[in-house]
């Protein structure tokens, strides 16, 4: 070992070391350097600069992570200094190891991928911005999935965000042709009474039946991210917990995000990962404490059905008689802006034909009107 490297290891300890990414290999005085990657995008000019770094120093080979990271190998402690300084003089961030936050993954999302639901790419970035190389009781994975195929694996992430699309039918443009039927990969539509009856406990939030309807009776109700908790491979592998379905807004996903963390931070043992945690504390008790506030504090697995009744914009009409359901109808719309969305609950019959209809004639946008068991969803939109 010359004086250079001797110097370099006696300033940093290997944990400061794994605390940018660089780690001691097996072989003796050999190191490997992780590489930061958001999303797993490196422009053309970074991956010069990778692959001059690995000719200079590393045999010429570069690893490619599970994590959608980049690692160069066999690097030895002599030129350790050097290939980082080259690294980094061509714009490379290095990495990270150890109990801290890690790289998020995502897939390409809605930029690009036909089956996207949310864009992940500016999602990603965001949470790398917050939680890159800060502290944690463990390491700390975010995945993110432009939709439910789940190609970037969110599941298997301490904190996975996944899109979904909530569908809804149209009976009025509806050919019946039950290709939504067979397309299903959940068997979650059924054809019961000349009526498309969707079973939303089943529902991936995939949108296969919105994207391949011929008449477009399927439509987007909602849009959004799926959250799961506590994800986990190693020695003791966890699939992680839904604890809330179809989060509409963006800024509520990353005051979620931020909420598990900091519980994690304050309830976590020393090397016990976010689901562990979860198990010896208890999900449903975690989740209330997470989300604090209680219409954002789900159990876990809780049904769409009976989350309901906690929407903003929201009004049960069940039961109620023509025409002060209309009337009712028309002094909650009054009460939401312009551009808005409402859903009513409405009798089969004519409690639904007179509402929806009346509805339009005001001006209105009836988005969707989707039956329910002995009742029928009807989204609306503000137009005036």
């Amino acid at each position: 070992m010359n004086d250079h490297a001797a110097s370099t290891v006696s300033k940093l300890n290997l944990d400061e070391l794994k605390r940018v990414g660089i780690i001691a290999q097996k072989q003796k005085e050999t190191f490997l350097i992780r590489l930061r990657t958001v999303a797993g995008d490196l422009s053309a000019d970074e991956l010069n600069t990778v692959a001059q770094v690995s000719r200079k120093f590393a045999g010429s080979r570069v690893h490619l992570t599970t994590r959608q990271a980049v690692e160069i190998h066999n690097i030895h402690l002599n030129d350790l200094q050097a290939a980082r300084e080259e690294l980094e003089a061509g714009g490379i961030v290095l990495g990270v190891c150890g109990p801290r936050g890690r790289g998020i993954v995502a897939c390409p999302g809605s930029a690009t991928c036909t089956s996207g639901i949310i864009e992940t790419k500016e999602l990603a970035a965001e949470l790398d911005a917050v939680y890159f190389r800060v502290p944690a009781p463990h390491k700390f994975k975010i995945g993110i999935s432009g939709c439910p195929n789940n190609c970037s694996k969110p599941v298997e992430n301490d904190i996975g965000i996944m899109g979904g699309v909530l569908p809804g039918w149209d009976r009025e443009v509806c050919i019946s042709c039950r290709l939504c039927v067979n397309i299903c990969p959940a068997q979650a539509i059924a054809h019961q009474e000349k009526e498309f009856v969707l079973d939303r406990e089943k529902c991936l939030l995939c949108g296969l039946c919105i994207r391949n309807c011929p008449k477009s009776a399927w439509k987007a109700a909602r849009t959004g991210y799926t959250l799961y908790f506590g994800g986990t491979m190693g020695l003791k592998p966890r699939l992680g917990t839904r604890a809330k379905t179809l989060i509409e807004s963006k800024e509520e996903v990353l005051s979620h995000v931020k909420r598990a963390f900091d519980y994690y931070g304050a309830h976590g043992r020393k090397k016990e990962r976010f689901g562990h945690m979860l198990d010896r504390i208890g999900p449903d008790r975690a989740f209330a404490d997470i989300f604090s506030e209680k219409e954002q504090a789900p159990k876990a697995d809780e049904s769409s059905e009976s989350r309901s009744s906690v929407k903003r914009n929201f009004l049960d009409l069940r039961g109620v008689s023509c025409p002060l359901n209309f009337v009712k109808a028309k002094l909650a719309i009054d009460r939401i802006g312009s551009g808005e969305t409402i859903e009513f609950h409405l009798d089969d019959g004519e409690p639904l034909v007179n509402v929806t209809r009346s509805l339009k004639d005001e001006g209105h946008q009836v988005l969707l009107v989707t039956p329910r068991q002995n009742y029928f969803e009807v989204m609306v939109e503000k137009k005036n």
